[in-house]
C-alpha cells in the first residue's frame, strides 16, 4: 500500500500547482482534485456556510473512498482540496487502514490569495477566500503542518516539503 499525501489550504494558496508538482515527483504519482466532488450534487449547498455539514461531510467520505482506491492499488495520491482540521476525522476514516498518510496546509497571505483567485475567476470568490483564510489561521495541533507558500517558487516549495517529509513533519500516521 502507497501513501495519501492531503494538501489543503485556503483557496489562492498554491495547493493545485503544488499538488501536481508533487504527484509529478514519483513516477505512479496521482494528482486527486477534490473540487469535481462539489460538482456531483444536483442542488449543491455553497460548502462554506453552516448548512452545508451534511453535504460536506458525505463529500469528504467520497473523496477519501475514492483515493483510496488508488492508494491500495499501490499509488501514492496527493489529495488537493480544501480539508481542514475539522474534517480530518471523516476523510481518515475513508481512506484504508493502515495507510501512511501526510497532512500539509499552505498558507499565503491573504492579499496574494485574493490575488491570485481573481485572476482565474474574477472577484466574485473574494468572500469565500477571506472565510477560508481565517479557517486556516489558526491549525491548533496542525501549526507544524503548514508551510508558507506566499513567495515561494513551487520548486522550492517541494524541496521544503520533501525535507520535512524526510523528517516526519507531515505525518498523520
Amino acid at each position: 500500500m502507497s501513501r495519501a499525501t492531503i494538501v489543503t489550504g485556503a483557496p489562492g494558496s498554491g495547493k493545485t500547482t503544488f499538488s501536481k508538482l508533487l504527484a509529478r515527483n514519483d513516477p505512479r504519482g496521482i494528482h486527486f482534485v477534490s473540487d469535481v466532488f462539489y460538482e456531483f450534487p444536483a442542488h449543491p449547498i455553497d460548502p462554506t456556510k453552516p448548512e452545508s455539514r451534511e453535504q460536506n461531510t458525505a463529500i469528504m467520505r467520497a473523496v477519501g473512498r475514492a483515493s483510496g482506491a488508488f492508494v491500495e492499488s499501490g499509488f501514492p495520491v496527493v489529495l488537493d482540496g480544501i480539508f481542514g482540521p475539522w474534517f480530518l476525522p471523516e476523510l481518515r476514516a475513508a481512506l484504508p487502514d493502515g495507510v501512511a498518510t501526510e497532512y500539509v496546509v499552505l498558507r499565503a497571505p491573504l492579499a496574494l490569495s485574493l490575488e491570485r483567485v481573481r485572476d482565474r475567476g474574477g472577484p466574485g470568490a473574494s468572500a469565500k477566500v477571506e472565510h477560508m483564510h481565517r479557517a486556516f489561521a489558526d491549525l491548533g495541533d496542525f501549526a507544524g503542518h503548514a508551510l508558507d507558500s506566499g513567495e515561494a517558487r513551487a520548486d522550492e516549495l517541494l524541496e521544503c516539503f520533501l525535507e520535512g517529509r524526510a523528517q516526519g513533519r507531515f505525518d498523520l500516521s
